[in-house]
């Protein structure tokens, strides 16, 4: 993760600020509860996958995605740039999951989480760990 962020950095210090507004952006991510799996999609158009980190934090149930999107181009072309709507630059998104409002607690199975990037979407499988029964506790009465 550091390699990215320095990555970024030095990109930004040759480069510029990538938004006009602020140094880094929260890429929009889609999530869906399916029965085996959380799958997010998040939109990071122009994003290259070796740009871009993807860590789970067991203890804050947090999915945390960062990285850097840039410009294509060299120096002189991006100087041309006359107006410029994309975001570019650092960015950095933590989901937590289960997602609020989720009616089934599903604990992750860390070791399984995967990504791939298609189409300028970062596809990211979160499988949940696979209940074999339903363990039920009697309470006593007193």
């Amino acid at each position: 993760m550091r390699n990215i962020r320095d990555h970024a950095q030095r990109f930004q210090d040759a480069y510029g600020a990538g938004n006009n507004d602020d140094d880094s952006f929260a890429p929009p991510v889609d999530i869906f509860d399916t029965e085996k799996a959380y799958i997010l999609h998040v939109s990071l158009p122009g994003a290259k996958k070796e740009d871009i980190g993807v860590n789970w934090d067991a203890d804050r149930n947090i999915l945390n995605i960062a990285g850097v999107v840039h410009r294509p181009g060299d120096e002189e072309f991006l100087n041309t740039l006359a107006s410029g709507e994309r975001k570019v630059g650092m960015f950095e998104r933590n989901v937590t999951l289960p997602p609020e409002g989720s009616e089934r607690p599903d604990e992750v199975d860390a070791s399984g989480i995967s990504a791939k990037m298609e189409d300028g979407i970062l596809v990211i499988t979160v499988p949940k760990v696979e209940k074999e029964w339903t363990e039920i506790h009697k309470v006593d009465i007193e």
